[in-house]
């Protein structure tokens, strides 16, 4: 070891800590110079270190600089990339914070952005009332106050700069727990919007055509009934006078080719609601054996001069009473039924009604099938498939050896669906045909029976004072030759405001109303009427109308009407009404 100089560090230290050593003297020089020795190691070892953490400090800065630059890159990369993202969207992305009470805009992107001005330059760091049009702030306004409140937004509206319909669903953001920022997703919709406001007009407009067709089918139904009431009313009285043999022949091939005339406006009006969707029903309590009966009483003459059996089955478990539309199940089984006697020459027809499910809860329907089988000719099976086909026939020859427009059964089938149920027939030729079909309808309760006027109230014979109000001429002609021939005087008006001053200052025991007259039409007088006698009704009324759909007798019903006849007339229920009967609404 070197006995150089001593090391100032150490000489600091004798001096300090021991004064009376002195290190040159030979018993302490080896000692300070061996110290000495150490004293150079460790600084020269320190020096190293220092070097070698500046060397390291340096390489970690430049690393630590490195690995920033790359992170600020990448981050701007990133950013770059969702800025095209957004700016490349159809639709625009605005976000917006609240600020001193105000939305100020964070973020505006998207085509849609563009289109709407809202550059984001622009937009970006100003306040919502800075951005929106005044007409659309107080909308937008309110939708963010809603989201900034927690609750997810949508608005549509209309841009009032530009006129493009818009929707946005605005969503809360939320940083521990709060909302920080509110984002809002928009699209155009003016493409929808037109689109839904086309389809609203052609709606409007076919809804107006609709309306259009069933005023015309009312007027149309009108119009041929009138007429056609009073060629088959004078043709029906000229039938009970006293003519020739010959001469009665005429008459009755003029009251059978007019009621032939009658079916089919019935059946091509029907037909025509029913494909125009505008037939509606009208359920109400309905017994099932009287109906049956009440069917199979209408054929039985004709069945007796065929010579054929009529028979009617009512089957076990069968509800007393349904709740279902009376006038169209009746006018199914009198199609059927009719159709039955027609193509039968011998041996029977028959009406059937069995339950198939009872109700499986109260308030549920039960499931019925009525069948109506007969002996008659059948059906081919290559000619089946035409068979519920709007004006077809099996074959042409039907057409001509049993009549028939081919309208029956494809009403029939479309009344059996809107009556909840299907359809269908087996029949083989020269067999016989079974047609049958189901309905749903929930149990009823026996409806009470209509109850007709007291006898006691109603005069009897002459004494029975009577109001016709009727705007056609032969029309009124027709009705009051008819009463005047059996001993009545009624008195004559010709529009609905004639008939509440008569009505209302002279007493009437029967009014004989119409339904369309001008002035005042046939419900407007009557609710006039029914005002005027209050409590006490006044005389009752009866309506005579060729509007016949069963909407028309519940506006008859309605306005306070009694009951109602349907043109072309029936004499015989107009003397049962004479006779103070009400008359049946189901009359065609």
């Amino acid at each position: 070891m070197s006995e150089g100089p001593s090391h100032p560090l150490l000489l600091r230290q004798l001096r300090k800590h021991a004064p009376h050593v002195d290190p040159l003297a030979p018993e302490w020089r080896a000692l300070v110079a061996a110290i000495s020795g150490t004293y150079h190691e460790l600084q020269q070892e320190n020096a190293f270190l220092s070097h070698t953490l500046e060397v390291a400090s340096a390489e970690l800065t430049e690393a630590n600089e490195l690995l920033r630059r790359e992170g600020e890159n990448r981050v701007a990369s990133i950013s770059d990339y969702y800025r095209q993202v957004l700016d490349s969207q159809q639709g625009m992305i605005i976000c917006v914070q609240r600020v001193d009470g105000d939305f100020v805009t964070t973020l505006c992107r998207g085509e849609l952005a563009r289109r709407l001005g809202l550059d984001a330059d622009k937009v970006e760091g100003k306040t919502l009332a800075e951005v929106a049009h005044s007409a659309n702030f107080a909308a937008l306004n309110a939708a963010y106050e809603n989201a900034w409140g927690g609750t997810d937004t949508a608005l549509t509206y209309r841009n009032a700069r530009t006129g493009i319909e818009l929707f946005a669903l605005m969503r809360p953001r939320y940083e521990d727990g709060r909302v920080t920022e509110v984002i809002s997703s928009c699209v155009e919709i003016t493409a929808l919007k037109s689109a839904e406001a086309e389809l609203r007009e052609a709606k409007d407009r076919a809804e107006a055509a609709d309306r259009a067709k069933s005023e015309f089918l009312a007027v149309m139904s009108h119009e041929i009934r009138t007429p056609l009431n009073a060629v088959l009313g004078f043709a029906s009285m000229l039938r009970e006078s006293h003519l020739s043999p010959e001469h009665t022949v005429w008459v009755s091939t003029i009251c059978t080719a007019g009621e032939s005339l009658l079916t089919l406006i019935d059946d091509i009006l029907d037909f025509s609601k029913i494909e125009a969707g505008r037939l509606s029903l009208l359920p109400e309590p309905v017994a099932l054996a009287p109906l049956l009966d009440a069917v199979g009483s209408i054929f039985l003459q004709r069945a007796l001069v065929k010579g054929l059996t009529l028979e009617t089955d009512f089957g076990p478990g069968v509800p007393a009473a349904v709740q279902i539309d009376p006038h169209r199940l009746r006018q199914v089984l009198l199609n059927l039924v009719g159709n039955a006697l027609k193509f039968t020459r011998a041996g029977f027809v028959r009406l059937g009604v069995e339950l198939v499910a009872a109700p499986a809860r109260a308030g549920e329907p039960c499931t019925l099938r009525f069948t109506v089988a007969d002996s008659g000719i059948g059906i081919p099976p290559e000619r089946q498939d035409r068979l519920f086909r709007p004006f077809s026939q099996v074959d042409s020859s039907t057409t001509r050896q049993f009549g028939g427009t081919g309208l029956g059964l494809a009403i029939s089938a479309r009344l059996v669906r809107l009556l909840g149920g299907d359809i269908g027939f087996t029949s083989e030729p020269g067999r016989g045909s079974v047609f049958h079909f189901t309905v749903r309808a929930p149990l009823a309760a026996l409806p009470a029976p209509s109850a007709p006027a007291a006898a006691a109230d109603f005069p009897a014979g002459s004494a029975l004072r009577i109001l016709i109000a009727e705007d056609q001429l032969e029309n009124r002609m027709l009705v009051e030759d008819f009463l005047r021939d059996r001993g009545y005087q009624p008195d004559v008006v010709e529009n609905g405001r004639l008939a509440i001053e008569a009505a209302t200052s002279r007493p009437y025991d029967l009014i004989l109303m119409d339904l369309l007259m001008p002035e005042v039409d046939g419900l407007v007088a009557t609710a006039a009427i029914r005002d005027h006698f209050g409590a006490s009704r006044g005389p009752r009324i009866i309506a005579l109308t060729a509007n016949v759909f069963p909407e028309d007798r519940a506006r008859c019903r309605a306005a306070g009407m009694d009951g109602l006849l349907a043109k072309p007339i029936d004499f015989k229920q107009l003397t049962r009404v004479l006779g103070g009967e009400t008359p049946n609404s189901e009359t065609r």
